[in-house]
């Protein structure tokens, strides 16, 4: 009959203390009295436009892509923050960068080299 009792009171404290969590999380919260989220920086109506229009566009069609290569550049640097200076459309990036050579200085010398699993079998 004591198990029962234990039991009982047991189960009875886990929920008084499931209520008070839930109670001091509520009131950590701050309730319904939050201000609105700042809107974000709406873009001009041309600029929308034109990154509409650019959806479409391909790179033999090369007036309009290098016109929506600036307006991507602008779009991009107004989306990240960057304000150091105007879209370059004389400049093609679409060969991409070179990767630096990897340094080999760690990389461990004099060691004979691993066998492979198909000349170590019988």
């Amino acid at each position: 009959m004591t198990d029962v009792r234990a039991f009982k009171a047991l189960s009875l404290l886990a929920i008084i203390g499931v209520l008070v969590v839930t109670a001091c999380t509520i009131q950590l919260r701050g309730g319904d009295k939050s201000s609105p989220p700042p809107e974000p920086d709406q873009t001009t109506g041309s600029t929308s436009s034109d990154l509409a229009r650019c959806r479409s566009v391909t790179s033999e069609e090369t007036a309009s892509y290098r016109h929506c290569r600036r307006v991507w550049d602008e779009n991009r640097r107004h989306f990240f923050g960057n304000k150091d200076g105007a879209a370059t459309p004389d400049k093609d990036d679409s060969a991409g960068v070179a990767p630096a050579a990897k340094d080999q200085s760690r990389v461990p010398q004099g060691y004979r080299p691993l066998a492979t699993p198909e000349g170590s079998k019988p």
